[in-house]
């Protein structure tokens, strides 16, 4: 009871608290440099942002979960997401041809290290959200349902990072439908991995709080996505992912299980 009392009056950890509010500042920033012909010049900072992202999944995953089994799964996604995209930079496959420009620094053997952090940023926060609506379910479930966020947020990303930004540039500046198809095939693994191997702390009383914050990132990811792409005439794509994500969130919500 007192930790409940504890949990209600203090609902995030302060460092989460000081993160997340420097994440909602920059996040207007960012779109202002996007928006500036001089601003193009510091693209680079999404590194910075998606860090960010990074810093603070991480520690949410930390406080909900075993530091141990947390660190290896995050360590996990980073070299496999890594390592999947210098082989799809050099061959074509999963995601087809495609080639990153200078815009992301660094870059690690033709990598942005900011493409690392945003695998990891996209997995985690999809899977969390997917545990915010659904509890006792299967992983395999919870792995699915993070497949898809993550799939709905690549067709947001494409025309936001590649048409517009210019984060990465496709064969005949075209997306190849095999892009999509592993999106969501690498998006369930990676999703299943986190879940599996991270030991997850029982009735920690800040859970439900704390699965909050992994929708404000997402929310943050699709704005910034939605008014970057909008406003330079990408409708398809965007009224797209918009509409998956309406449509599974509010299958979710219908038929979210009891959890009295």
């Amino acid at each position: 009871m007192q930790a409940e009392l504890q949990a209600a009056n203090n609902p995030f950890p302060k460092s989460i608290k000081i993160l997340t509010g420097i994440l909602c500042v920059m996040f207007p920033v960012g779109l202002f440099l996007m928006f500036s012909a001089w601003g193009k010049q510091f693209l680079w900072t999404t590194t910075l942002f998606l860090g960010l992202q990074a810093v603070i999944t991480f520690i949410i995953l930390a406080k909900l979960a075993d530091l141990f089994s947390v660190t290896i799964s995050t360590v996990l996604v980073l070299i496999f997401s890594y390592f999947i995209e210098w082989w799809g930079v050099n061959t074509g496959f999963p995601f087809g041809y495609y080639s990153y420009t200078d815009v992301l620094k660094p870059i690690i053997n033709g990598v942005p290290l900011a493409i690392t952090f945003a695998w990891f940023v996209v997995t985690a926060n999809s899977m969390l959200a997917a545990k915010y609506f659904l509890k006792n379910t299967s992983i395999y479930t919870i792995a699915f349902i993070s497949a898809v966020f993550i799939l709905a947020t690549d067709i947001l990303l494409e025309p936001f990072a590649s048409f517009v930004n210019n984060y990465w540039v496709w064969a005949e500046n075209k997306i190849p439908l095999q892009n999509f198809l592993n999106w969501l095939f690498c998006g369930f693994l990676f999703s299943l991995l986190l879940d599996k191997i991270i030991k997850w702390k029982n009735n920690f009383p800040n859970q439900k709080n704390l699965l909050k914050i992994p929708l404000i990132i997402i929310g943050i990811n699709l704005l910034n996505f939605t008014i970057v792409n909008l406003a330079n005439g990408y409708f398809a794509l965007t009224i797209t992912g918009l509409i998956m994500f309406a449509i599974v969130i509010l299958s979710l919500i219908k038929f979210k299980p009891n959890e009295n």
